[in-house]
């Protein structure tokens, strides 16, 4: 009875990687090449936070523009509610205008403190 037993284990493995290997030669293409090849990944991850901290700038302008904004708009409301408070226009409303004077005026007396100790 025979067998056959096939081993595609570390062998196997070994041989592709010093197949590749046997014609790879390191010289200084692959010197050159590789350094480009770094300076060009430092280059991308430096420009990659650089523009990141560049839009927080952008960012932090725009939100002082849209704060300065809401404070101008503030202020022309608390304008606009001081003139509905004051005396002139209270007198000159509608609804002021058609009140009409009590003819007399009674006060009354209290027998009490309204604050005491």
């Amino acid at each position: 009875m025979s067998q056959l037993i096939l081993n595609r284990g570390d062998s196997f493995q070994k041989n592709i990687l010093t197949k590749i290997l046997r014609n790879f030669q390191m010289g200084p293409y692959l010197l050159v090449s590789s350094l480009v090849l770094f300076v060009a990944l430092v280059t991308v991850v430096t420009l990659m936070f650089s523009t990141r901290q560049v839009t927080k700038g952008y960012v932090l302008d725009r939100l002082e523009t849209e704060h300065q904004n809401l404070i101008k708009s503030s202020e022309a409301s608390n304008m606009r509610i001081s003139q509905a408070k004051s005396l002139s226009n209270i007198q000159n409303s509608p609804k002021v205008r058609t009140m009409r004077r009590p003819d007399t005026l009674v006060y009354v007396q209290t027998q009490t403190e309204i604050a005491s100790r």
